[in-house]
């Protein structure tokens, strides 16, 4: 591929530049080669030329040239060959899949780098141009007079050079009409310079018919002039003053005039016109059609400055017009299912396009869609990037048509120069083993990369929402980085529906419940659109519901070892954990699992190879163990060198099992070890439990007695208080009633109550002594005790 930019780069310049002061080496002996014949063959030549908007293609290009090149005037034979040509200049293709013949017999004079053209024939396809001129070196650039002619006038040579009908039995069409095809170039051509040129091609009175269908094109008219009075590629100007074709009852009229369309691409364009598309399917041979139907009306102008569209002065932009699709049906080999469109119907207007109304079907999945395209221009004449959004809505939409036969994805290239925002709402959505409800969120592609936002689905018994991007910047290695949302999602359907649950989460497959996970992936996809797994990256959280484990052979191994029951297909409780994906692996944080009065605690990973590098910890009640289990278990203690452990003496024995193998063979080992540390300290923190409770229950006694004793105390210090009090008011009442004579008994009263004070006194301070001493044989009771509930 040659390429210059558009800063006039050119890949092709690699050598080192000379020094213009360097001294040149004199020469020893003047060197003479002799060459007679030059061949390329089976060559492909791409040329894109920026700076001048020029695009250029061969492929199968085959090449002689033969002469007496140690000569300075020689005769040069040159015979060339391609099997297709393309030619774009300034967004327009001239030339489209064009096989190429040349012959030319070339004058050299060597020395003046002079070549004349003599017998030259240039074809494209059927159409033979006679050439003539001259080239010569001027400097830097290239001095050009050419000129070249078409010497037949049947229209059939001009028709040749549409792909379409070239294509199918070329030979066999009837034309008529005539044309007329002439052109010179003169003047430099260089990287500064650019000859002057005119073509001329005209068509009149012209139409073709394929024998064997029914209908012929008929009318066909065509002038088309490209100028340019040299100086500048810029200056060129192309003017297809008329265009005319009718096909059926239908006209087609195209009008175009191109000016500036480097710098600032000048249109004045105008078409109008039907077309019946049965009708063409009944003129022309359509290679891989199968039916065509329905109708496409167009009424459309565009006058207008790009600049003016680029600064937003859209007053004065001139675009006006529409194109309308009716009962349109296409069946064919591009297409994995027939297409219908009912109606489609677009608008154009100085800002955008709007596409105002979309119903449609491919297969079974339906289509309505509205939107709207800006810079539809800027994208057509200058390869600009094309903005738009649209909203789409299906009811229900099966992409599972759009499989290639073998029934795999291919990879899918996002275009570049595409800015573009999808609204979609789909029913129903179908993809291999998933059927999704409500799906719904917004794909923006933009740098050829399709971003997810929000985008939700029902399926599997649950909700996924989906965000990140999709991007094929390099087209072989598509990139992706996605987020996944699942909530509460049924764990043996996303088994089946889902590569990646497979390939990183295999225990899905002998599980039962629904999961929710929140997960971050990214990585590299293949040629089929599955992720390389061994690239990908990740990670995430997990949370389950109750799950029950069925035939899972790990957990069958573990038990068939160790006896333990509670691992036979077990009912799990909700699990919550977090892990990572690196390195071809998923790594799990540990976390428990409990089963029943069992726990469990778990880590490690398993890889894409079906690997597993798992630690579990088990504790396990005695209670819990069986007969079965407590024999197995004392067997590996026994195999280990520990015999003589008494595992009935432990409460709870805890065991270290580690799996590895793969999922489907799993292979385990136990800790042996771990089973006499447990069992020693559960028996050791067994006697010490039981000589705690027994030290308790003996500090209890001794607080409970001292308590009943210091309750005898009160009460017995109760009882005297109440006596010592009642004498002394007794005593103090028989003292005031010895007498009747309330004098003397107004004496007597003060006497009295100080008997009754001091009775009073007396009962408090038998009681308080009684307190005392209740309080202090409690607490030495209690001392005691604490100090026999701290022994061993």
């Amino acid at each position: 591929s040659l390429i210059k930019l558009e800063d006039g780069t050119a890949n092709w310049d690699i050598t080192k530049k000379t020094p213009e002061t360097q001294p040149q080496a004199e020469s020893q002996s003047p060197m003479a080669m002799s060459l007679q014949r030059f061949e390329i063959r089976d060559a492909a030549v791409a040329f894109d030329n920026r700076q001048a908007k020029l695009q250029a293609s061969l492929s199968g290009y085959d090449q002689s040239l033969s002469g007496d090149f140690s000569r300075n005037l020689v005769t040069i034979q040159t015979r060339a060959d391609a099997d297709t040509v393309n030619l774009t200049f300034a967004g327009i293709p001239y030339l489209n899949r064009v096989n190429l013949g040349l012959t030319a017999d070339v004058q050299a004079d060597l020395d003046r780098k002079s070549y004349t053209l003599e017998d030259t024939e240039l074809r494209l396809n059927d159409l033979r141009l006679g050439v003539s001129g001259s080239a010569t070196a001027a400097g830097d650039n290239l001095g050009l007079d050419l000129a070249f002619n078409a010497p037949s006038t049947n229209f059939r040579s001009i028709l040749s050079l549409v792909p379409a009908v070239y294509a199918h039995d070329f030979q066999s069409v009837k034309t008529s009409g005539t044309i007329a095809v002439s052109g010179k170039v003169k003047g430099e051509y260089g990287d500064s310079a650019f000859p002057s040129l005119a073509l001329n091609a005209k068509v009149d009175n012209a139409a073709f018919q394929y024998p064997d269908l029914p209908l012929p094109a008929r009318d066909i008219a065509m002038d088309l002039a490209i100028t340019n009075p040299g100086g500048s590629a810029d200056s060129t100007v192309v003017r297809l003053q008329k265009f005319h074709l009718l096909i059926g009852r239908n006209p087609v009229d195209a009008t175009l005039t191109l000016r500036t369309p480097i710098s600032d691409p000048d249109v004045d364009a105008r078409i109008v016109g039907k077309v019946d598309l049965a009708d063409v399917r009944r003129t022309m041979k359509l290679e891989g059609i199968d039916q065509l139907a329905g109708t496409v009306a167009a009424d459309a102008t565009v006058r207008t400055r790009m600049s003016y569209v680029d600064s937003k002065q859209y007053d004065k932009v001139a675009a006006s017009g529409s194109v309308d699709v009716g009962n349109l049906n296409v069946k064919g080999e591009g297409l994995p299912h027939p297409l219908a469109i009912q109606e489609a119907s677009l608008r154009l207007a100085p800002q955008r396009a709007e596409l105002r109304s979309f119903k449609g079907s491919i297969g079974s999945s339906d289509l309505q869609a509205s939107g709207s395209l800006e810079n539809l221009l800027g994208f057509v004449l200058r390869d600009d990037v094309l903005r738009g959004s649209a909203t789409v809505r299906s009811n229900r939409f099966n992409l599972d048509e759009w499989r290639s036969g073998e029934g795999d994805l291919e990879i899918i290239p996002v275009p570049p120069k595409i800015d573009f925002a999808l609204d979609a709402t789909v029913g129903q959505l179908s993809y291999d083993k998933l059927k999704m409800t409500n799906a719904r969120g917004r794909l923006h592609v933009k740098d050829q990369r399709v971003t997810l936002e929000n985008f939700r689905m029902n399926t599997l018994g649950g909700e996924i929402g989906v965000t990140g991007f999709y991007e094929t910047t390099n087209p072989t290695k598509p990139l992706f980085d996605v987020g996944l949302r699942m909530t509460k999602v049924d764990i043996p359907a996303a088994f089946e529906a889902f590569t990646t649950v497979r390939m990183l989460a295999p225990v899905a497959k002998y599980a039962q419940g629904n999961f929710s996970t929140d997960v971050r992936l990214n990585g590299a996809l293949g040629k089929d659109m599955m992720p390389l797994f061994n690239a990908l990256s990740g990670r995430g959280s997990l949370q389950t519901s109750q799950l029950v484990l069925q035939d899972f052979p790990a957990l069958e191994k573990v038990v068939d070892v160790t006896k333990l029951q509670v691992l036979d297909n077990p009912a799990l409780k909700a699990l919550r954990t977090a892990f990572q994906i690196r390195d071809g692996r998923l790594h799990v944080d540990p976390f428990a699992v409990n089963l029943g009065k069992t726990t469990m605690n778990v880590s490690g990973s398993n890889g894409l190879d079906q690997s597993l590098q798992y630690a579990l910890r088990l504790r396990v009640p005695r209670s819990e163990l069986g007969g079965a289990a407590t024999q197995a278990i004392a067997g590996l203690v026994s195999r280990a060198g520990a015999a003589g452990i008494d595992l009935q003496a432990a409460p709870e024995i805890e065991l270290g099992v580690a799996l590895a193998g793969t999922v489907t063979n799993p292979s385990v080992k136990v800790d042996a070890g771990s089973i006499v540390a447990s069992a020693k300290q559960g028996a050791e923190q067994a006697v010490r439990e039981a000589a705690t409770q027994r030290l308790s229950a003996e500090a209890t006694r001794l607080v409970q007695e001292a308590e009943q004793r210091a309750g005898a105390i009160r009460q017995e210090a109760q009882t005297l208080a109440e006596s010592v009090k009642g004498e002394g008011y007794k005593q103090a009442d028989a003292l005031t009633a010895r007498t009747t004579n309330p004098i003397l008994r107004a004496a007597a009263e003060p006497a009295a109550d100080k008997l009754r004070e001091e009775a009073d006194e007396k009962a408090a301070g038998i009681i308080r002594e009684a307190g005392k001493r209740a309080d202090d044989i409690v607490a030495e009771a209690r001392r005691k005790a604490g100090g026999s509930a701290g022994q061993e």
